[in-house]
């Protein structure tokens, strides 16, 4: 695996809300936002990062971003050099794309993306290049106004590709997309990543990232309780080595599976058949039953979902895990590790 590009080491940028006092009634005090993060970014390599709605993945993109200042902690970057050096302004390094972009008016394509480039003081052909990069050399003189949402996302990203960032952050990209833009739109971000840009995807959708990411980051409350490549963090979660076998009969699968060493997670029947969820060694089970001339209709790995990632990475029951948007005035809470509660 290449070496990390950038790291962010205690990272923090906690929200001020209202605190008011009969002497000061203007008094404010840190509310909820991202405390305490690490985490290092590989070139080439996708990172979803995952976690519900108000766990703060936008204020971490914004973060990451240098769009809001780190209030404690350190980034530093070894892009220039193979030594360690501090980041004083995030933007020389990263582009992002925001959740929602408005993108409206009567200009092009083209021209929007020419205006911005001059910001940049960036060639013609730059802006050429990005419009090929993205698929949209033949919408180039297209209105703003007359853009699909799958365009206005290319275009968003070639927004965010004007300064050839290192690292690409993108929140929520997919977004109102219908499947086969989102499937056009994740074969765009493979050819970005493939190229060496390090890429931050924001979603709460942890299926839209199957397949597709290399790493996996969970966020909840503010904090960032796992990272790394996806089957380490699952092997570390236990949320590995889970199937579903299912077949249209109803059938005694205890009695069949009887000499099988497996656990037994989850067994559905009803009119239309069975449907086993296990974690063991597939095969073995698979050999087992087609031995016994039991019919089987499908088999698969089990995705684990975001609610499950959430509960192993807390160890907080699913009534425990909301999926609303935090009150303001929740403070981040601790990971299990730590053992208290802020």
């Amino acid at each position: 695996m290449a070496e990390a590009v950038l790291s962010f080491q205690d990272a923090q940028h906690r929200h001020k809300i209202p605190a008011p006092r009969w002497s000061k009634p203007w008094a404010q005090r840190l509310g909820p936002g991202i405390v305490d993060l690490n985490l290092k970014l590989y070139p080439g390599s996708i990172l979803g990062l995952v976690g519900p709605n108000g766990a703060g993945k936008t204020t971490l993109l914004r973060m990451m971003a240098g769009i809001l200042p780190l209030q404690t902690g350190t980034v530093t970057e070894r892009i220039k050099s193979d030594e360690w050096t501090q980041v004083d302004d995030l933007r020389t390094w990263v582009g992002h794309m925001p959740e929602q972009v408005r993108w409206q008016g009567r200009t092009t394509v083209r021209n929007i993306l020419l205006e911005l480039g001059e910001m940049r003081e960036l060639q013609e052909a730059r802006i050429d290049g990005l419009l090929n990069l993205v698929g949209l050399q033949h919408r180039q003189d297209e209105h703003l106004d007359n853009l699909s949402q799958g365009m206005r996302q290319r275009l968003s990203i070639a927004a965010a590709l004007l300064g050839s960032p290192k690292v690409l952050l993108l929140d929520e990209p997919f977004n109102g997309l219908d499947p086969v833009a989102a499937q056009a739109f994740k074969e765009l971000i493979q050819r970005l990543a493939k190229k060496g840009v390090s890429i931050v995807i924001s979603s709460h959708m942890v299926a839209q990232l199957g397949g597709f990411i290399d790493r996996i980051g969970l966020l909840h409350r503010g904090q960032l309780l796992d990272e790394g490549p996806l089957e380490d963090v699952e092997t570390r979660l236990a949320l590995n080595g889970r199937y579903t076998v299912s077949g249209p009969d109803n059938i005694d699968l205890d009695q069949h599976l009887k000499d099988i060493n497996f656990e037994h997670i989850e067994l559905v029947t009803d009119k239309d058949g069975w449907s086993l969820t296990f974690r063991g060694e597939p095969h073995e089970v698979l050999q087992t039953l087609l031995s016994n001339d039991v019919i089987l209709s499908s088999w698969s790995p089990v995705a684990p979902n975001l609610v499950e990632w959430l509960c192993a990475a807390t160890g907080m029951d699913v009534q425990d895990i909301s999926l609303e948007v935090a009150s303001s005035a929740l403070l981040p809470m601790r990971t299990k590790e730590v053992g208290e509660d802020e």
